[in-house]
């Protein structure tokens, strides 16, 4: 449900999201919880987010939020990159 409340409003734009969450020190505590999402699609290529905190859910929060704002400028790129070859200089 969180990807999907992150992610839908890009549409057709999102076709997968790999998601990868893993303790990286165990039982020692602290920052460790890796929480990566990499989403893909027809635009925006591969997009990759990395987050390490304490807690998983404030991890999956942060990094979601992340992902949104990452695929978002991808697409914006995309779109400029589109304008700019129809230009004829």
């Amino acid at each position: 449900r969180k990807i999907h409340h992150h992610l839908s409003r890009f549409g057709a734009r999102v076709d997968g999201v790999d998601v990868r969450l893993s303790d990286v020190n165990g039982p020692r505590g602290g920052r460790d919880k890796r929480c990566l999402f990499m989403a893909s699609g027809p635009g925006i290529g591969r997009v990759r987010v990395e987050e390490l905190h304490e807690d998983f859910y404030a991890g999956v929060d942060q990094a979601l939020g992340r992902l949104a704002q990452a695929v978002g400028r991808s697409i914006e790129r995309s779109r400029a990159h589109h304008v700019d070859e129809g230009r004829v200089s």
